[in-house]
């Protein structure tokens, strides 16, 4: 009998509470030292209660055992049962088997089994840290207490929301913070006639949750709306200063930028452009987000015009399903429109074609049901698909 199985309820329970511990302490170091790892989210705790007697979770826990002999592979059992296995390295065969093996122990269960997605979460750090960040939070909460009308637990410091002193402490922080690390990319890839995808462009980001998970741990960084856009705005200039530099631009390809309305007509943005290089003219794609846009008209078509008179595509995120038909892209001046695909989305009429097809990104499209969505509406530009081949731009 091993000893973990001799060990009482409670004793397994505190090794569980120092997984999370532990988790979180790794997680956080690959942000800060811009480690790379990869990560396998296995949610046992979204299972039936009937699904999840000891016998099944320990079967569901030895389906990641191909796993553990990736380099450095460790496993964290979380306190709710999910289970999380970082390992370094690719690890694709592994990986597989250890996807299917889970699958198929649950392929007879019927509908009761959340989908794969839901279920199964392949991660890359630190680039995918708050997605871990949140399920060891998650985890800690009991089920009583996850009801957000009641305390936090205890044990568990609770999460004050972010106030204007604290707002100040951290862009003031970084100002001084080496932002690099918590840029990240995403791939937009186009779905040729045989098939395959090409890349054409990546989407660069700064990190909001790993900073905040680096610099102010114990706030809820996004609890204030207004505080927030504050913050995006300072981040979008850390950006802005970080891509004009000469190093950044030389070897860039083609790529995307999340930005605010203000921060198109700010002097940050108009040094990143005095520095673009001449071949990237028309091969940047700036990322508005809905609200922002609806926040001002009028600052929107201001920047709008003054962007695409300098070269730049223009792509509007944040419009649900519900919104499709109120802002179609040729009225209101941009060129491209983000989805997230979503089972609200999924459950659009088949028939109804999406208005300009050829011009949506279908993000989240990292499932055989997103992708098969978006093929049977048109849609040949994805992001959230794995690693595809460099490709010249059409």
């Amino acid at each position: 009998m091993s000893s973990l199985a001799q060990r009482g309820p409670s004793e397994e329970a505190q090794e569980m509470h120092a997984d999370a511990e532990r988790l979180r302490t790794l997680v956080r170091g690959c942000v800060t030292a811009g480690i790379a790892r990869q990560a396998l989210l296995l949610r046992l705790s979204r299972l039936p209660e009937d699904l999840k007697r000891p016998h099944h979770l320990r079967l569901a826990r030895s389906a990641l055992d191909p796993l553990s002999f990736a380099d450095r592979a460790r496993m964290f059992r979380l306190p709710n049962d999910d289970v999380v296995m970082v390992w370094r390295g690719d690890a694709p065969e592994a990986l597989r088997t250890s996807l299917d093996t889970v699958l198929h122990l649950f392929a007879d269960t019927g509908e009761r089994v959340p989908e794969p997605d839901a279920l199964l979460h392949a991660l890359r750090l630190p680039e995918d840290a708050g997605t871990l960040l949140q399920a060891v939070e998650e985890s800690l909460l009991p089920l009583e207490d996850v009801d957000p009308g009641k305390a936090a637990p205890v044990g568990i410091a609770p999460t004050d929301p972010l106030d204007p002193p604290a707002l100040a402490a951290l862009e003031a922080a970084l100002v001084q913070a080496d932002v690099a690390r918590f840029m990240r990319r995403r791939q937009i890839a186009e779905r040729l006639p045989e098939g395959r995808f090409r890349l054409l462009w990546e989407k660069r980001a700064l990190s909001v949750a790993e900073i905040a998970a680096t610099l102010v741990p114990d706030r809820a960084i996004r609890a204030e709306p207004w505080l927030f856009r504050r913050l995006t705005r300072t981040l979008d200039r850390r950006m802005l200063a970080l891509l004009a530099a000469p190093q950044e631009l030389r070897d860039a390809g083609p790529f995307g930028l999340n930005l605010n309305v203000a921060s198109i007509l700010s002097p940050e943005f108009l040094r990143f452009d005095n520095a673009l290089p001449l071949v990237l003219r028309g091969q940047v794609v700036i990322d508005l987000l809905l609200a922002d846009v609806v926040a001002d008209p009028a600052a929107f078509m201001f920047a709008r015009d003054f962007a695409r008179g300098r070269g730049y595509l223009l792509l509007l995120r944040g419009v649900t399903a519900d919104l499709l038909d109120a802002f179609p892209l040729r009225r209101i001046g941009l060129d491209l429109l983000q989805l997230r695909f979503s089972p609200e989305l999924a459950r659009l009429d088949a028939g109804r074609m999406l208005p300009d097809a050829d011009h949506v990104v279908l993000s989240r499209a990292d499932t055989g049901t997103a992708l098969a969505w978006g093929r049977r509406h048109g849609i040949n530009l994805y992001q959230g698909l794995a690693a595809v081949p460099t490709g010249p731009r059409g």
